[in-house]
């Protein structure tokens, strides 16, 4: 139902200024050399809610890699050891940064779930952390950590259907903060 009624809307012409805005804001972003872990220290600065990771946060972070078998992307492990919260923290347009200690793969994350509906994706399930989620659990985004071709991509989970919406997690971050509904949905 929700698809169908997708297909027949369209954005109304304010909407598509604001998509149009979050673009030129995201790629603000990504010119100005920063990292992801250094765009959201300084938006979550003097969050009332936002408490820091905590001090064994990369022994954490290793334990993750351990249990999965994986090896996390750079600028996503960066981000995990420097600035991920200690507890999970909804931001200012309901995103939900999951805490080292809840981030799990697919299949534990969603044992009782139907496969994930990307073949891409259902193929290295095993390998993706989902790490964060809007509104609580409406969706997630899950990031790849296999060595394949697929390799620090962010996938929208459970966003019928479950695709791809940034090539990395620098990518993800700008378009999060600039609050861009491409993070939201399937460019189908």
């Amino acid at each position: 139902m929700w698809r169908w009624l997708k297909s027949k809307l369209r954005l109304p012409r304010d909407a598509e200024a604001e998509e149009a805005a979050a673009q030129s804001r995201a790629a603000s972003y990504l010119q100005d050399g920063a990292t992801p872990k250094q765009w959201l220290r300084t938006a979550w600065a003097g969050g009332e809610f936002y408490v820091p990771p905590p001090s064994d946060a990369w022994s954490q972070i290793e334990a993750l890699e351990e249990r999965y078998g994986i090896r996390i992307p750079e600028d996503f492990r960066d981000y995990l050891g420097d600035v991920a919260p200690n507890e999970d923290f909804m931001d200012d347009i309901g995103t939900t940064w999951w805490s080292i200690k809840n981030i799990k793969n697919i299949p534990d994350e969603c044992p009782t779930s139907p496969s994930v509906t990307n073949p891409l994706i259902d193929q290295e399930s095993d390998k993706y952390l989902i790490f964060s989620d809007f509104l609580i659990w409406c969706y997630a985004w899950a990031i790849c950590c296999s060595e394949g071709e697929n390799r620090g991509k962010i996938a929208l989970i459970g966003g019928s259907p479950d695709c791809f919406i940034a090539d990395d997690f620098r990518q993800f971050v700008a378009l999060e903060l600039a609050d861009s509904i491409a993070i939201h949905t399937s460019h189908n």
